[in-house]
């Protein structure tokens, strides 16, 4: 009987070790996993070619391939010109070779190696400090230029109140006034978030990198060179 007892006691003792083991071992996956969540990397060549329709097929890369059916064509003049694939270009209008149609309906383009969003999106997902930044060409699509922690691209972009104004004072000066306001711009997108930020000064840039754990610039003036933005985006995106 005593030999039965000493035999039952091993037997739990065993499995109670077994059991703490499994757990010990489950925390650790829990905790490597969160780790990983933290670092999320969000990188041009994960997302296979193709047409990403809305956000959250491009959050989950669930994509249409659609072959050769895509072209790109240029967004200046009066004139779209097919643009030649291996031609790099940072902002494009998508047509459908079959019938010339301008493509205006997805979130997202992989195309050639590189990934575009359409313009539309930034304005759309932008934060409340960057409702009233808008482009001209909302069905355009531009490149990401640098990714990462985040996705970051480029474009034209100005205060629509101020265009709408300059727009406002009529005929083809009023248009010129209203195209010439935009500049260059850098454009950040947190896919994490779900937003688009708008790098239109020193601070915006200083809030980027220090979000970033980077080392902050000196703010001489509120303008930022577009130049001093890839360079500081660059330290900090990877």
């Amino acid at each position: 009987m005593l030999k039965k007892i000493n035999i039952a006691c091993i037997l739990y003792f065993f499995v109670s070790y077994v059991n703490a083991q499994d757990l010990i071992q489950n925390t650790t996956s829990d905790s490597k996993s969160s780790e990983t969540n933290v670092g999320n990397l969000y990188l041009t060549k994960d997302y296979p070619e193709g047409v990403y329709k809305t956000f959250e097929d491009f959050l989950e890369k669930k994509f249409i391939y659609m072959g050769d059916a895509l072209e790109r064509k240029n967004i200046v003049g009066y004139t779209r010109k097919s643009i030649e694939k291996e031609i790099v270009v940072d902002q494009v209008f998508f047509y459908w070779k079959r019938n010339n149609v301008r493509i205006t309906d997805y979130f997202a383009i992989s195309y050639n190696g590189s990934l575009y969003i359409q313009q539309r999106y930034f304005h759309q997902f932008s934060s409340k400090e960057d409702r009233n930044i808008d482009g001209d060409n909302p069905n355009s699509y531009h490149r990401v230029l640098n990714d990462g922690k985040f996705l970051y691209l480029e474009g034209p972009f100005a205060n629509q109140w101020s265009k709408a104004f300059a727009y406002g004072s009529g005929g083809a000066v009023g248009g010129t006034i209203g195209a010439n306001l935009n500049s260059l711009k850098g454009v950040v997108f947190d896919v994490n978030k779900k937003e688009f930020d708008f790098i239109r000064e020193c601070e915006d840039l200083n809030l980027l990198i220090e979000k970033y754990n980077g080392t902050k610039i000196e703010c001489k003036d509120k303008k930022i060179d577009i130049l001093v933005v890839r360079d500081n985006v660059g330290k900090i995106i990877k």
